[in-house]
């Protein structure tokens, strides 16, 4: 993981077609001024691209499928599409299984919780 340092904050940039990045984990940070010594107020990120963002899958985001694109490519990023459809459909049948379960469904508040964070952001 990568984090960066910003004196603006961000929130999500449409990276390509395919792709958009996020900037998740925001934090307050002070940024230092090499040449005046001063240090400014801003926010760090951190994620899996340099500039400290997180890279995501989602294609044909519009202002009405936003939330949903974006917690699908976040929870894409630790879930395939192939495990999630094993996990969902077999639930929560065997104590192996219910761990399973109850692992995604934790990922997936998780992310809901931070895709709530970031859309509601003012910038």
């Amino acid at each position: 993981m990568k984090t960066a340092s910003y004196t603006q904050r961000k929130n999500y940039v449409q990276y390509d077609a395919k792709h958009t990045v996020l900037y998740l984990n925001e934090q307050p940070c002070e940024i230092p001024n090499e040449e005046t010594g001063e240090s400014v107020s801003g926010f760090s990120y951190t994620g899996n691209m340099p500039d400290g963002g997180t890279l995501i899958e989602a294609e044909g985001v519009t202002d009405g499928n936003r939330r949903a694109k974006f917690v699908a490519g976040l929870i894409g990023t630790e879930y395939d599409i192939d495990a999630q459809i094993a996990i969902l459909a077999n639930g929560d049948d065997t104590n192996e299984h219910a761990d399973e379960h109850a692992a995604f469904l934790e990922t997936r508040r998780l992310v809901k919780q931070a895709i709530d964070e970031l859309l509601a952001r003012n910038i």
